[in-house]
């Protein structure tokens, strides 16, 4: 929680939503870092679970399920991933750098309001988690995601909210707007 917290966004209220997540095995784009960097996502065994292997290993654990948000916890060793079912309930689990889900799922009961806002921020959402992450990746090829989730802003506005953080510690917030794919940064 301290990532989340470390990078947040302002004065503007937003709420965690949803997005449908491509099929298991191409799901989500590989990490921003270049391969071999510190906590590199792709790196060798023993390294940070690409989001790729992170968000297949959290969807065959609940099957029929789409990726609602990824936060990197423990350096990256452990990421907890925030899925929907296909009626919105959602669920948390943690999946450790192996992919091995070592946690969850567990149901988040939310009420049928929140499941209702969360399904049609899936329907509203023209851009998948995956696509969202390569524009983050071609606009700070260097960074590397260490938060990620589609927010509603109270101007209706849709965005993947993403937090990266380049070589040097620098965050940054990016976000992606998830109608049209337009890339804005901060920081």
């Amino acid at each position: 929680m301290a990532l989340l917290a470390a990078a947040a966004c302002g004065s503007a209220h937003t709420q965690s939503g949803a997005v449908r997540a491509a099929p298991a095995g191409g799901a989500v784009a590989a990490p921003v870092s270049p391969p071999g960097a510190p906590g590199d996502p792709s790196g060798e065994p023993g390294g940070m679970a690409s989001l790729e292997k992170v968000a297949t290993a959290a969807m065959d654990a609940v099957k029929g399920s789409t990726v609602l948000s990824v936060q990197a916890e423990n350096g990256g060793r452990i990421w907890e991933v925030q899925l929907a079912g296909p009626d919105g309930t959602e669920r948390l689990l943690e999946v450790d750098a192996s992919g091995k889900v070592v946690s969850g799922p567990r149901v988040k009961d939310a009420g049928d309001k929140e499941k209702a806002r969360v399904m049609g921020m899936v329907k509203d959402s023209e851009l998948t988690f995956g696509a969202a992450a390569e524009k983050v990746a071609s606009s700070m090829p260097q960074g590397k995601i260490v938060h990620m989730s589609l927010d509603r802003y109270e101007d209706n506005l849709l965005v993947w909210d993403v937090d990266v953080v380049t070589p040097d510690g620098t965050w940054h917030e990016v976000k992606v707007d998830a109608k049209n794919g337009t890339v804005t940064k901060n920081g």
